[in-house]
């Protein structure tokens, strides 16, 4: 088959990579209609043939270019699949594929960006949008249960088209970047003693991620703990200077360090004691699918995406978004509790690499390809994983 994803660089570099690389591995022609920028780089290193198209996230304005040049590249390369990711991207990507007459057309959902406050406007066009979006395409991919039940409520929409495909990372690949001297590494990097309790979060520092909801717990659970807590905030983001200045407001600065962009994810965490992800939603949080890889017991909110990954008292510890007491005594459950961090951390580790190992969920995917390119025949390929996490 020959493959184009079509998105964002960034994306493209940090989501769909490897899942590019094994279709490419299985002998699919996998090309990449992104910006040629510093995020391509990666993508070229894996042998993937990147087209320039300037579709920029969260850019209208840049979107209209964008279609015009994908619609010539879609007719002069004949692709067999076009696969959308992100919103903008994935809104003109379907249109503009089905225009070119490209035989396959798929686009992810990644998160369902309606779980987001916004304006009655915004929420208005975003449908409408979406309606019209869903149309043109052939299959839309979920990566939670929550998120394609959302969808498949919008009028006019055909739920016939919406299936579960999950999500996964590299396990094998993820693990053997963790460096044997991970722990003592980074903890020495950032003044943490070995006796320390570190919490990570890996996320945007974007207030959807609920970086406040964390301080709020943080301050509780702080006073408390029997040990020094230090707590990393690894990532970049529009809201870094809001996030920063509560930090001081809410008297944490000997807490909470700000770690920036890391490209050494597998040993920031290799470093922690228990990984938090505090968000309003995800899609299927990549942070935790991470740190379950690496048995790093997790308490994340009970939210479309995480509450699919994690099962609570098995796998990892999920509460409810806003509840700061709950949040605190959660965390203390995993500091006072060794062997309960440990059970978790073991179960995670075992339900990441059995269910979201990334070369499952690209197998279900080229099911998918395949059902469209034969005319929509037979059953379509579904991740039964609702079934999985009762």
């Amino acid at each position: 088959m020959r493959i184009a994803h079509v998105g964002t660089s960034i994306s493209l570099n940090q989501v769909v990579l490897n899942q590019m690389a094994y279709q490419r591995e299985k002998g699919h022609d996998v090309v990449a209609l992104c910006p040629d920028d510093e995020w391509a780089q990666a993508i070229k290193a894996r042998g993937i043939r990147v087209i320039p198209v300037p579709f920029v996230r969260h850019s209208l304005l840049a979107t209209p270019l964008a279609a015009v040049r994908m619609w010539a590249i879609c007719r002069h390369e004949r692709f067999d699949v076009v696969h959308t990711h992100n919103s903008l991207p994935g809104m003109a990507g379907r249109i503009v594929a089905r225009l070119a007459a490209v035989p396959a057309v798929v686009h992810t959902c990644r998160a369902w960006p309606l779980n987001e406050p916004h304006s009655l406007a915004f929420s208005w066009t975003y449908r409408m949008s979406e309606i019209l979006a869903s149309r043109a395409a052939h299959i839309i991919l979920f990566q939670n249960p929550d998120d394609m039940r959302s969808w498949s409520e919008l009028k006019f929409v055909s739920p016939r088209k919406a299936t579960l495909i999950g999500n996964g990372i590299d396990v094998a690949g993820f693990l053997a970047r963790v460096s044997a001297d991970a722990r003592l590494r980074v903890r020495k990097e950032f003044g943490i003693s070995n006796e320390a309790f570190v919490l990570v979060k890996v996320a945007r520092l974007e207030r959807l991620k609920g970086h406040d909801f964390l301080l709020a717990g943080l301050r509780r659970f702080v006073p408390h703990a029997n040990r020094e807590v230090v707590a990393l905030f690894v990532g970049i983001g529009k809201e870094e200077e809001y996030i920063r200045t509560e930090v001081e407001r809410v008297g944490l600065q000997r807490v909470v360090r700000f770690t920036g962009y890391r490209h050494d994810i597998p040993d920031i965490l290799a470093a922690a004691d228990v990984s938090v992800l505090t968000s309003l939603y995800e899609g299927v949080p990549r942070a935790l699918m991470e740190s379950m890889a690496l048995g790093l017991p997790v308490v994340a909110t009970d939210v479309p995406g995480s509450r699919m990954l994690v099962q609570s008292g098995r796998t990892g510890l999920l509460v409810e978004y806003g509840d700061v007491e709950g949040l605190a005594s959660t965390l203390m459950q995993v500091l006072e509790n060794p062997d309960l961090a440990r059970r978790l951390g073991q179960a995670g580790k075992h339900r990441v690499e059995t269910t979201f190992d990334e070369r499952l969920v690209v197998d279900h995917i080229l099911q998918v390809y395949d059902y469209v390119l034969a005319g929509g025949r037979g059953q379509l390929p579904q991740w039964n994983l609702e079934v999985e996490i009762r």
